[in-house]
C-alpha cells in the first residue's frame, strides 16, 4: 500500500486515525490522495469524501460539480467520490432520510424538500458524464477501509489486474454427430471464446497451426470478437 496523504482540514483530518501509514498535508482538491501504477507509469489518485449532509449542501450550492469535481479531474489520473452515511427513501413521500439514533429523519433545507431520487439522479449524472467513480459507505471506518483498499489496488502493477479477463466455459452442444476437433477444443480454452466462437475460429483458420500463428487482426475478422477479446487471445497464445 502506498503512503496515503490526508487533507489536514476539518472534515478530512478525522480519517487519519483510521488509516495507518497516512500523513496530514494540504491538498488542493480531495480528502485523500496517493500514488498508484497506471498503464504508462506512476499516477496520482484522488478521493473526495462526502457525508450525506455535506453532499446535499454542495450539490445545491453547485460547489461539488462546479468546483470540486473539475479540480479533482484536473489534479488526478483517477478520481473517486465516497458518499458516507446511512440514508434511504421515505417510503411514503420519497423524501431523502438519514439515520438518527434508532429512527430516520427527513432531510430538508428550509422549505426545500430533498427527494432521494433527485440525489440518485445527480450522482448518476456525475459518474456517467465526468467519469468520477462512486462508492458508498455507512460510516468513517468504512470510508477509511475503502481508501486503503483503493490504495492497495492501485499499488499493484497494471499488468497484474486480470480479474476482468474471465473465462466462461460452457459445455459443448449436446446434439453433435461427432466430437469437437482439436482446433475447437483448443480454441474454447482461450479467454472469451466459447463453443460458438470456437466453431467460427475453426471455419476461419482451418488448422491449429494457422490459429496459433494468427494475428490480432485475424481474430477481429471473426464475428462476435471485439478488441478486448482479441487482445486477450493473443496474450494467451503468446
Amino acid at each position: 500500500m502506498s503512503l496515503i496523504f490526508i487533507d489536514r482540514r476539518e472534515g478530512s483530518s478525522d480519517l487519519q486515525p483510521h488509516i495507518p501509514d497516512s500523513i496530514l498535508v494540504d491538498l488542493d482538491f480531495g480528502d485523500a490522495a496517493f500514488e498508484g501504477n497506471g498503464p504508462d507509469g506512476t499516477v496520482q489518485i484522488g478521493v473526495e469524501r462526502k457525508v450525506i449532509g455535506d453532499l446535499i449542501n454542495s450539490m445545491l450550492s453547485g460547489r461539488l460539480s462546479g468546483h470540486q469535481i473539475p479540480g479533482m479531474l484536473d489534479s488526478y489520473y483517477k478520481s473517486y467520490l465516497i458518499v458516507e452515511g446511512l440514508c434511504r427513501e421515505n417510503p411514503e413521500s420519497g423524501q431523502l432520510q438519514v439515520r438518527r439514533g434508532i429512527g430516520w429523519r427527513d432531510i430538508a433545507l428550509g422549505k426545500r424538500i430533498i427527494r432521494a431520487r433527485d440525489v440518485f439522479h445527480y450522482l448518476t449524472t456525475l459518474e456517467t458524464m465526468t467519469g468520477v467513480s462512486m462508492r458508498k459507505t455507512t460510516g468513517i471506518r468504512g470510508t477509511a477501509a475503502q481508501i486503503i483498499w483503493l490504495s492497495e489496488w492501485w499499488g499493484k502493477e497494471w499488468e497484474e489486474h486480470r480479474g476482468h479477463i474471465a473465462i466462461h466455459k460452457t459445455p459443448p452442444p449436446a446434439a453433435r454427430l461427432s466430437p469437437p476437433s482439436l482446433l475447437v477444443r483448443m480454441a474454447v480454452e482461450l479467454p472469451g471464446i466459447g463453443w460458438e466462437r470456437a466453431a467460427a475460429a475453426e471455419k476461419y483458420f482451418g488448422s491449429v497451426r494457422a490459429m496459433v500463428n494468427s494475428t490480432k487482426e485475424q481474430w477481429l475478422g471473426i464475428e462476435g470478437i471485439g478488441k478486448a477479446t482479441a487482445k486477450a487471445v493473443m496474450e494467451a497464445l503468446k
